[in-house]
Formats: C-alpha cells, sequence, structure tokens
C-alpha cells in the first residue's frame, strides 16, 4: 500500500511538472534545475513502480525476471546521478531548491554505486554505511546528489591508488551527517583556508584538478547552506581527507527544527 501511494503521489507531481514544462522557452540555460525537478519525478514514478514488481514478483519461478528488475533499478540509480551532475556542470547556484523530506542513505548509496566502476580503475575500494537508525532528512534531493557527486569525485580523483574511500551516515544532534573520507593527500593549512573562502581566484601554483575541485567545494557548500544545513572538512597533511555535512531533520523554520526527528527511517527503504 506504501508503495502504490507513493506512485500515485509521483503521478500527480508529473503532472503538475508537465503542465509547467509547457512554458519552459527552449535553449533557456535558466531552467536546467526547474528540468532537472520534473526528471526527477519521472524518476520517481520508476523507482517505486520498480519497488512495486520486485515485491509482487520476488517468488516468481524465471530467475532472469528478478536479473532483468535489478539491472532496471540500477539503471534508474545511474539517472538519478546523472540529473545531479548535469545541474553541477551546467552551474547550480541558481538551482531552485525543492525541499522535502528525503532518504539520504539511498542518496549517497546511488552516488557510490556510479562512483565503484571510476574507483576500480585505480584499485580504490568504496564502502558506504549507516550507523544506526538513519531518519528521513529535510533537503532537496537533486541538490544532495550534486554535493554526493562532487565529494565522491574528488575522493576518487586525489585518493592513492589502493586506497579506501568511506562514506558514512549517522544520526546526531541536529541532523543527519554524512562524511566522505579519503585516503589522497591531504590538505595543507592554506589549503583548507583557501577552500570555504569566497572569490578566491585559482592558485598559479595548483593544477587544474585542484582548482576544479574548489570550485564544485564552494557550489556543493553553497547547496548546503541554503537547506539549513552545513559543510565543513577536516584534514591532516600527507593523512588524508574528511569531508561532512550535516543536513536538518525538519525545515529550519518549522516548530519541529528543534525536536525529534521524524518518525520512521530512511534505512528501511534502502534495497
Amino acid at each position: 500500500m506504501q508503495v502504490a501511494q507513493a506512485i500515485e503521489d509521483a503521478i500527480a507531481d508529473l503532472a503538475e511538472a508537465l503542465v509547467e514544462l509547457e512554458s519552459i522557452p527552449a535553449h533557456d540555460q535558466s531552467t536546467i534545475g526547474f528540468v532537472a525537478h520534473a526528471m526527477e519525478n519521472y524518476l520517481s514514478v520508476t523507482d517505486a513502480t520498480i519497488a512495486l514488481l520486485r515485491h509482487a514478483l520476488r517468488e516468481y519461478p524465471d530467475v532472469e525476471v528478478g536479473k532483468w528488475l535489478e539491472g532496471l533499478r540500477h539503471l534508474g540509480s545511474m539517472m538519478h546521478h546523472t540529473v545531479g551532475r548535469l545541474v553541477r556542470t551546467s552551474g547550480a547556484g541558481d538551482l531552485p531548491l525543492k525541499p522535502d523530506y528525503m532518504n539520504v542513505p539511498q542518496l549517497m548509496g546511488r552516488a557510490c554505486d556510479h562512483y565503484r566502476v571510476q574507483a576500480a580503475q585505480k584499485q580504490l575500494l568504496i564502502t558506504c554505511r549507516s550507523v544506526g537508525d538513519i531518519p528521513l532528512t529535510w533537503g532537496d534531493s537533486v541538490a544532495v546528489a550534486i554535493v554526493a557527486d562532487n565529494l565522491l569525485s574528488n575522493a576518487v580523483k586525489f585518493s592513492n591508488r589502493g586506497g579506501e574511500i568511506l562514506v558514512q551516515i549517522l544520526s546526531g544532534p541536529g541532523g543527519v551527517v554524512t562524511s566522505v573520507r579519503d585516503t589522497g593527500p591531504g590538505l595543507t593549512s592554506l589549503e583548507h583556508t583557501r577552500l570555504f573562502q569566497p572569490n578566491i581566484v585559482p592558485q598559479p601554483d595548483a593544477t587544474p584538478a585542484q582548482n576544479s575541485a574548489g570550485y564544485g567545494i564552494k557550489i556543493a557548500k553553497g547547496l548546503i547552506d541554503r537547506m539549513g544545513g552545513r559543510l565543513w572538512a577536516e584534514s591532516e597533511e600527507g593523512r588524508g581527507a574528511c569531508f561532512f555535512f550535516r543536513l536538518p531533520y525538519h525545515p529550519p523554520d518549522s516548530p519541529d527544527s528543534v525536536g525529534q526527528p521524524p518518525r520512521g527511517t530512511a534505512n528501511q527503504d534502502r534495497d
């Protein structure tokens, strides 16, 4: 029943998005964020339908059917990731946020699934785990996908061959905290300071990858700030870096914002 209701809700959102899509002018760069949200609606319908089919056909005698459905689920995860990258590479500063309660372990799991292929080329292991029951979290799923893409992209880029990237999600005071820890060269004190300062121009002694990573982190921090959260880093030169972001349980201006997390956990929705 919950899956059926989720499908009905997603279809209603999709119908609303389709009406608004009719008014979008062609080739308007400012509409990319809106279109990304419309695509998320399409994918939400697909996700819910596949989940319903997997449940209904879990005892189906032909094992190939289960493999096909798992393939569709994986394809959906890749498409969710692509939507996030589309917005990030086009500039996310004007992304129109549409926050709601969301499943952070599921979002991070999708991003990790995507980057495992790239990480394997450097013999890197990506581990993604949730510590305890993770409540649903308040935020924008497209924006969080952009943040996850940025942090994992940097972790794979800068980690030493044969290392490990650890992604961890846990529930803490005031919200859910996600961390991405790599085994790269870490940050110097100067790099750490520059990383979060606005309007810092590219450094002549930095590689293009380092300058690009710094720009991406600024985008990620701006998105987390807009969702009422916080993004920060801890690092020691030569011993890797760990980036954290916290998202609130409830809207920042909600009477519940200082109360208990929402009922239900994100873990139970994770495949």
